[in-house]
C-alpha cells in the first residue's frame, strides 16, 4: 500500500538528512510545504533554498496549506530564497563554506531559543551551475555532521528529470534515506546516527547498504578522524538491522586507520561474520 507525501514527511524528525526524489514539482512543493510547516508548529527555524518555484510561488504555496508565512517571515522563523543565494553565495560553491552557513544558521537558532533548524535545499541549481558530480557528493556526503546532535534535519529535493544517473545515484547514496511519493506504508529513514558524548562516538540506528553507504562512511570518518583529538570512539550497533558486506567493509576500515583506538559494541551474529571476512580479506602490511 502506497501512502501520501505527508504521511511520509510526518515520519521525519531532527536529525534526519533525506533526499526527496521525484520527477513533478508538484510533488517535491507539497512535501517540502508539509516538512516546513511540520517545522513552524513546532517552533523550528526553516530555511527554504528554491529553485525550481520561484519563492513568491513557495509562500503562495504555504499560504495556501494554512501556514502563516507573514508573521514567520516577520520574526525571522522563516527564510524563503534562491538556491543559488544560499549555495553559491560568493560567486562559487564550496561544500565546506556551505557546511560553514548551516552550521551558523544553527548556532544562531540556538542564540534565539528556536527548538530546531529545518532546511529544504532544492538542489537543481547544481546542474544548473555545472557543479561537479565530486562536489556535490562531497557536500552531501559531510554535510551529515551537522544532524548527528539532532539539532536539525534537511530535505534536499532531486528532480529525476534533470539529474543523470552518474549524479544521482552517489547523491542519493550520500543521505541516510532516500524516498518519494512511491513509498510504502511502513516506510521510516532507513538510518538514523546519534552522536554520544559519553563515550565518544556514534549510535546507529536501521540499516546500511549501497543506497545510503556514502552517508554511512563520513559519519564514521567524522567521529573517528583526526580531528577527534586521538579519543578513542565507541561505535554503538547493536540497534543496527543490517549492514551489507559494504557497511561491514567501512566499518572495518575505520578500525584500521583510525588515529586513535575504534570500538564497536552491541554486534549481531551476522555482522561480526562479515566483519571477520573482511578483515580476514584485507591486505597486510609487510613482515
Amino acid at each position: 500500500m502506497r501512502v501520501t507525501a505527508s504521511a511520509v514527511v510526518d515520519q521525519l524528525h531532527l536529525g534526519d538528512h533525506i533526499c526527496w526524489v521525484d520527477d513533478d514539482e508538484t510533488g517535491s512543493l507539497h512535501a517540502a510545504g508539509r516538512f516546513v510547516a511540520s517545522g513552524l508548529r513546532l517552533g523550528h527555524k526553516v530555511v527554504w533554498f528554491t529553485d525550481g518555484v520561484s519563492p513568491a510561488a513557495v509562500r503562495a504555496h504555504l499560504d495556501g496549506a494554512g501556514v502563516p508565512t507573514e508573521t514567520a517571515l516577520a520574526d525571522g522563523q522563516l527564510r524563503i530564497a534562491p538556491a543559488v543565494e544560499g549555495y553559491v553565495a560568493g560567486g562559487r560553491f564550496t561544500p565546506d563554506e556551505m557546511i560553514g552557513n548551516l552550521t551558523t544558521e544553527i548556532l544562531r537558532a540556538r542564540r534565539e531559543d528556536r527548538a530546531g533548524v529545518r532546511v529544504v535545499g532544492d538542489m537543481g541549481w547544481a546542474i544548473r551551475q555545472g557543479i561537479s558530480v565530486a562536489d556535490l557528493v562531497r557536500y552531501e556526503a559531510e554535510v551529515n555532521q551537522l544532524f548527528l546532535d539532532g539539532e536539525a534535519a534537511a530535505m534536499c529535493l532531486y528532480d529525476r528529470r534533470l539529474f543523470p544517473a552518474e549524479y544521482l545515484l552517489p547523491a542519493t547514496a550520500a543521505h541516510p534515506a532516500t524516498v518519494g511519493r512511491n513509498a510504502g506504508r511502513a516506510w521510516a529513514p532507513m538510518l538514523r546516527a546519534y552522536r554520544t558524548r559519553d563515550p565518544h562516538g556514534l549510535r546507529l540506528v536501521g540499516e546500511v547498504d549501497q543506497s545510503n553507504r556514502g552517508a554511512f562512511a563520513a559519519m564514521l570518518d567524522h567521529v573517528t578522524g583526526p580531528g577527534t583529538n586521538q579519543r578513542t570512539a565507541v561505535l554503538d550497533v547493536s540497534e543496527l538491522r543490517f549492514a551489507d558486506v559494504g557497511a561491514a567493509s567501512a566499518l572495518a576500515r575505520v578500525r584500521r586507520n583510525a588515529p586513535s583506538q575504534v570500538r564497536l559494541v552491541g554486534c549481531r551474529p551476522a555482522l561480526t561474520r562479515l566483519l571477520d571476512l573482511v578483515d580476514g580479506a584485507a591486505p597486510r602490511p609487510p613482515a
